[in-house]
């Protein structure tokens, strides 16, 4: 039953990542666009809710996106064992975590080389999670190590 749950992890780890993510996005429309949609009472109000929700918890999103990663990786390795993509994806996404928590002990200022490896490390996780979703087990066919039992969506070939 638990190895049922991988799948409703994952997606609860992108929605928490997404989450983190929109931190950034927020703040570069607010930066931008923030007069145009503050001339307009709803768009400030949904600004400043959106604004509280996701820019006042984005450390939460973290957490929250590394507990579901967590439980995410435990499910489907029970089931399946190793995947490579998975393993990229989560490898980059621990070392952001680790990033963010490393700037909030120090209290880092929002600037200089951690800060832009922050955001990169964002960017390299949105290409890896996509790489994991849409070919699951690229790298393992390189690597020589296909599991032909994964299939996504959780679909067992063991019986065909």
């Amino acid at each position: 039953m638990f190895e049922a749950l991988g799948g409703l992890f994952g997606w609860l780890l992108v929605f928490t990542f997404t989450g983190t993510i929109l931190n950034y996005c927020l703040k570069f429309v607010n930066k931008h666009f923030g007069k145009t949609i503050s001339a307009y009472p709803t768009g400030k109000k949904i600004m400043k809710i959106l604004m509280t929700i996701f820019i006042r918890n984005h450390k939460y999103f973290g957490l929250a996106t590394v507990v579901f990663l967590l439980a995410h990786f435990i499910a489907q390795f029970t089931k399946f064992g190793i995947n490579v993509t998975g393993c990229i994806a989560a490898i980059l996404m621990i070392l952001e975590v680790l990033l963010g928590v490393y700037a909030n002990i120090k209290k880092k200022p929002r600037k200089g080389a951690w800060f832009i490896a922050h955001r990169i490390l964002a960017v390299l996780i949105i290409l890896g999670i996509a790489i994991h979703l849409i070919i699951p087990n690229a790298l393992n066919v390189v690597a020589g190590k296909e599991n032909i039992s994964q299939v996504y969506d959780s679909v067992d070939v063991s019986k065909v």
